[in-house]
């Protein structure tokens, strides 16, 4: 069993694919001034939640591209239910491969830095797909304290604190215009949904072979999160506008 399969068996019950709420999504889009008739790209567009929501609120255009086959259907069946399956479009892709075909008037990246290899390389990655004065909205996790164990630290060397986050987005040419942390209740919310979907797997596979292994997943987040995750780790959308 491979990580994207492991990832979709822990999200069968979520629409947003990170701990953030409709309304902090709903709030970072204002603050990028999202108006009817632009143009969104999301890159890890898992469900199609976030595209969903601003072509509902703000009129918005757009592509949504995701590498998980599930996930795309997925998307295409919530922007089919939403009525926007003719202004916002679904790509089953690797996106490291994908070529812009347009100049964007916004990004987004919610939890999926890490397909670039983080968040400085997923900033020049993004910045290729904008319109001269696109904006972006990423989402990403950070250390919430300043000191952090050296054995937490090294699990996640991709992690960053919120002042390299701020200092790497103006190296890359962009000001932050706003944040909408996540709370302790959103990180609860959605840890307990990842570990709710794989445990209704484990009910419903008790003979699969794959079952020690989603097991072993499961408990693995269980102690990262209760180990660390939870007091050291936060996650923020960061509304980012050019300089």
């Amino acid at each position: 069993m491979d990580y994207f399969d492991l990832i979709s068996i822990s999200t069968r019950n979520s629409a947003i694919m990170n701990p953030t709420t409709p309304g902090k999504l709903a709030g970072a889009g204002e603050m990028a001034r999202l108006t009817a008739g632009e143009q969104v790209i999301e890159f890890g567009c898992g469900y199609g939640t976030i595209l969903a929501l601003w072509g509902e609120r703000f009129g918005i255009f757009g592509r949504g591209i995701d590498i998980r086959k599930d996930a795309c259907i997925r998307a295409e069946e919530t922007l089919l239910r939403a009525g926007l399956s003719e202004r916002i479009t679904i790509s089953c892709a690797d996106l490291r491969t994908e070529i812009p075909d347009r100049g964007y008037d916004l990004a987004v990246c919610v939890g999926s830095s890490h397909i670039w290899g983080g968040f400085s390389a997923s900033l020049s990655a993004m910045a290729e797909w904008l319109a001269p004065e696109g904006r972006i909205v990423i989402g990403e996790r950070y250390w919430a304290k300043e000191s952090v164990p050296p054995s937490f630290s090294r699990e996640w060397p991709e992690v960053l604190t919120e002042y390299e986050i701020f200092s790497w987005a103006r190296d890359a040419g962009f000001e932050i215009r706003g944040v909408f942390r996540a709370s302790h209740d959103d990180w609860d919310a959605y840890e307990s949904s990842n570990w709710g979907g794989l445990l209704a797997w484990l009910e419903e596979h008790p003979a699969d072979p794959g079952a020690d292994e989603v097991r072993e997943y499961l408990r693995r987040i269980q102690d990262e999160y209760a180990g660390y995750g939870r007091e050291y780790m936060g996650f923020a959308l960061y509304v980012l506008v050019p300089s």
